[in-house]
């Protein structure tokens, strides 16, 4: 099972750091540490990618979704895309 910072590696994988922070910018450089591994993420960086994707933000902050509020995980989003498509036939 992934922990917090295994969701929040994730999510940082899918994202563009310009997504994040203004390039240059000291907030970019930090994004850009924690992307190559040297530095961990802090409580603001879990904030800020919750803030960038919305729809994910409880299941990265506990790990569950609840997809009847309309929070889900890219895991789920990626499996309910692929059986609709196969339900279209």
């Amino acid at each position: 099972m992934m922990d917090i910072t295994d969701r929040a590696k994730l999510l940082l994988g899918m994202a563009s750091l310009e997504d994040l922070a203004k390039p240059n910018s000291k907030e970019y450089v930090r994004w850009q540490n924690i992307k190559r591994g040297r530095a961990r993420f802090g409580a603001v960086e879990i904030e800020e990618l919750g803030k960038l994707y919305p729809n994910w933000a409880f299941w990265l902050t506990t790990g569950n979704v609840a997809p009847e509020i309309g929070q889900t995980s890219p895991a789920y989003d990626q499996a309910n895309e692929t059986s609709g498509k196969q339900n279209a036939g």
